[in-house]
């Protein structure tokens, strides 16, 4: 009488059977133009300079140089658009700065104000319009990657 295996039971003996079934298999090389193309492949990438390499492969010192640059640079373009802002009195930037933003919390008690009194199934139906639009963006991408990249 066969008794039945738990699931943990009957996963390993798939495993055990598929690792064997691999392991039954033959050997395969790799075609020779394959193997001369990979080959050639590592070869070229090694002989390529450190900045061509990933951002980790640089140099310390380079490392440090480009990011003390770009820090530079950083601080360089907000002392510029500072300037712009006002460029005669330099203590009214901030004054200016939020006067140009004055306008947000009117924006958001409007906002709040239209959703208050929207009925639900206007905002569940339209939640659901954007997710099956969202969706459509996604097959309407695949069908032409499919149609313009695939193999055939």
């Amino acid at each position: 009488m066969n008794t039945p295996l738990n699931p943990n039971e009957q996963h390993e003996q798939l495993e055990r059977f598929i690792d064997q079934a691999l392991r039954d298999q033959p050997v395969r090389r790799a075609p020779v133009d394959l193997e001369s193309k990979v080959m050639a492949e590592i070869a070229r990438r090694a002989a390529a300079p450190w900045w061509q390499g990933s951002f980790s492969g640089w140099p310390v010192a380079a490392r440090l140089l480009f990011i003390i640059g770009s820090a530079g640079f950083i601080t360089l373009v907000l002392k510029a658009s500072a300037m712009i802002i006002d460029p005669i009195n330099p203590g009214a930037r901030s004054a200016a700065l939020f006067a140009d933003v004055a306008w947000i919390p009117s924006l958001f008690m409007t906002i709040g104000t239209v959703f208050r009194d929207l009925p639900s199934l206007w905002v569940y139906g339209g939640a659901t319009i954007l997710g099956a639009l969202y969706l459509t963006l996604f097959g309407v991408s695949a069908a032409a990657y499919r149609t313009l990249y695939a193999p055939r």
